[in-house]
């Protein structure tokens, strides 16, 4: 018994080591966007894989959360970004995007988060859009009109693990005609700076799914009118089921040490 408990002591520290470690690396994470209908071969913003920075509470202590913002730029866009993730690991992605060039365009925005193998089973969970504004889209040209609309096939939102599509949320458009336009979308109009708001919040699972490795992602698609705006957020988490034999393992575990603080 004596040697179980010293065992079991040993798991705990090594896990604690584990834990602390995973709480102090700072993850990468890859943005890229890109104006894939523009026809211009410099309309791509990337980061490549950078360092996030620890986030803190506001009396100063890290929160356990790491976060990274900027401005991405292409002769057809801007976008304010900001990203937060969490190596358990989630990402939440929000962003405001504005179409600078003359017509309507297509973008497209990847933000990607490399993972450890997770497995064999995960369970995954995410969100379209800002709890309050939802999506919001925006006439900034001042011509009184604004639309966003999602290419046919191709959600808005999509959560990826290592490539494979796990759910996508939010299609502003039941046609499949050609882009661009089409009929319908999400429009607002009325006057210079009208604005419309896709409510509420969209929410999905929690789904289970199998091993999740290499990264998750949250990728963005969508088109949008000349010189307007388009502002909304997104998060996927990804966790990892203990298998069945791990959980009885630690049942066992915790059942000896009982047993032997009652002898003791």
């Amino acid at each position: 018994m004596r040697e179980l408990r010293r065992a079991l002591s040993r798991l705990a520290v090594v896990a604690g080591v584990v834990v602390a470690a995973r709480a102090g690396a700072a993850p990468m994470i890859e943005v890229s966007i890109t104006a894939p209908d523009s026809g211009n071969p410099y309309d791509v913003y990337e980061t490549g894989q950078v360092a996030t920075t620890p986030n803190s509470n506001p009396d100063g202590t890290p929160d356990g959360t790491f976060g990274l913002s900027s401005v991405g730029y292409g002769p057809s866009f801007n976008c304010n970004w900001s990203i937060t993730v969490n190596p358990d690991p989630q990402i939440t992605s929000t962003f405001t995007l504005k179409n600078l060039s003359a017509v309507t365009q297509t973008f497209i925005m990847n933000v990607t988060l490399p993972i450890g193998s997770l497995g064999p089973t995960t369970v995954q969970n995410g969100y379209l859009g800002d709890p309050v504004i939802g999506t919001q889209y925006t006439d900034t040209s001042g011509d009184g009109d604004v639309t966003l609309w999602t290419v046919p096939g191709i959600p808005f939102y999509q959560a990826l693990v290592n490539g494979a599509v796990s759910q996508g949320l939010g299609s502003f458009d039941p046609s499949a005609g050609p882009v661009p336009p089409f009929p319908g979308g999400l429009n607002a109009n009325g006057g210079a700076g009208v604005f419309g708001n896709l409510l509420p919040q969209q929410l999905w699972g929690p789904l289970t799914f199998g091993t999740a490795s290499g990264n998750i992602r949250i990728h963005w698609q969508f088109s949008l009118t000349a010189g307007d705006t388009v502002s909304t957020k997104g998060f996927f988490q990804v966790e990892q089921v203990p298998e069945p034999a791990t959980i009885a393992l630690i049942g066992l575990g915790l059942a000896a040490l009982v047993a032997a603080r009652k002898r003791a």
